[in-house]
């Protein structure tokens, strides 16, 4: 396995959703009760799989077949709380752990940030381990549009951080083409739908979950 420890690496990005929180059962099941109850659709696995990872506010109107938008999100919030995303044991370990290692940490999610602040709250992350956020409601572009990342390494640059410094980890291909797309280094998560011979397909270096990503780095102070 690579190891991405010492000097040059100088930050450490994640995915959000089934990459720090397991997402697709309780949402799977949250999508399909608001496409039943609101607008008469049974919900497959199939149509979820097609269009996962795109944006919230995108993802609503495809899965339930609508193009209000306002509307959709209502219904989703709506019943936000009844379907919580689970927080990965390794989650708040693995990033304390990057973030003592003096490395700068941050998320990049294509959830909307009242999803992803409430997960947060949830799940009583610490603040301070965490150095940078990024929701879809922050950049116009979205996976594997590398363009996603253009406001974080604008952020980067400020503190005299390259792309080729920072490790992106994710759970899709999509994210490794965003990433790699903009110079960053990537890790792939199996956490999500993308399997080990996937990603070793995609010529990508993965690990089962974050609970194996500690080791990749140590002390850079």
């Amino acid at each position: 396995m690579n190891n991405f420890s010492g000097k040059h690496i100088k930050a450490v990005f994640f995915d959000h959703d089934d990459t720090l929180v397991g997402t697709i059962r309780p949402k799977w099941k949250h999508h399909k009760y608001v496409a039943i109850r609101y607008y008469g659709k049974n919900l497959t696995d199939e149509e979820i799989t097609k269009h996962w990872g795109k944006p919230l506010q995108e993802l609503v109107c495809l899965l339930y077949g609508t193009p209000d938008i306002e509307t959709a999100m209502a219904r989703n919030t709506a019943h936000h709380e009844e379907f919580p995303k689970e927080l990965f044991t390794a989650t708040i370990p693995t990033l304390q752990h990057i973030k003592s290692t003096g490395l700068r940490t941050g998320i990049i999610t294509a959830t909307s940030r009242f999803s992803f602040e409430h997960d947060l709250q949830l799940h009583k992350v610490p603040q301070e381990i965490l150095d940078y956020t990024q929701t879809a409601d922050d950049t116009e572009f979205h996976k594997p549009d590398p363009r996603v990342f253009d406001p974080s390494i604008s952020w980067l640059q400020e503190r005299q951080i390259q792309p080729h410094e920072v490790v992106y980890v994710g759970d899709g291909l999509h994210d490794m083409k965003a990433a790699k797309g903009a110079g960053f280094n990537f890790i792939g998560v199996e956490t999500g739908l993308v399997t080990a011979e996937q990603f070793k397909k995609a010529k990508a270096v993965s690990i089962s979950s974050i609970a194996k990503l500690s080791h990749h780095f140590t002390s850079s102070i």
